[in-house]
């Protein structure tokens, strides 16, 4: 569902430019009134119909942009990530898979302590690798000190 508010504002934010090119495009009949370039044709479409027409097919524009703004960044995404191309020596972040760690494999922190602290240390295990976050280092204040 993400995907489809990728590029709703892409494609509703350019209307106006779609507007004035459409507009340019389109042979004139007669009665019709006929441009000169671009800012002749925003300058009569602002006089003759007003602030609104330059936003006419906003709508419908969305409803079809959207999908394929949605599909287009799901597709360059994957095939950046799956496909082993090398375009500079760096390859996205997430593309490198790395063996996934469970709380049953973690050695206990305490054993007499069950529930948050343990829960908390698998979540936060490697967080500075997964995200680029350079966390300060804390002791635990549970673990004894050996001597």
């Amino acid at each position: 569902m993400l995907l489809l508010y990728a590029g709703a504002p892409a494609a509703s934010l350019v209307t106006p430019a779609d507007v004035i090119k459409t507009r340019l495009q389109v042979v004139a009949r007669s009665g019709q009134t006929t441009y000169a370039g671009v800012f002749d044709c925003a300058r009569k479409i602002w006089a003759e119909e007003g602030g609104t027409a330059f936003w006419k097919g906003a709508g419908a524009r969305v409803c079809r942009s959207s999908p394929q703004f949605g599909v287009t960044l799901l597709t360059y995404e994957l095939l950046q990530r799956y496909l082993p191309v090398d375009f500079g020596g760096n390859q996205p972040e997430g593309s490198k898979t790395s063996k996934s760690m469970h709380l049953a494999d973690l050695p206990p922190v305490n054993p007499e302590h069950i529930g948050g602290l343990r829960l908390a240390v698998a979540t936060f295990t490697g967080v500075e690798s997964k995200f680029g976050l350079f966390l300060p280092k804390f002791r635990n204040p549970i673990a004894k000190v050996e001597s």
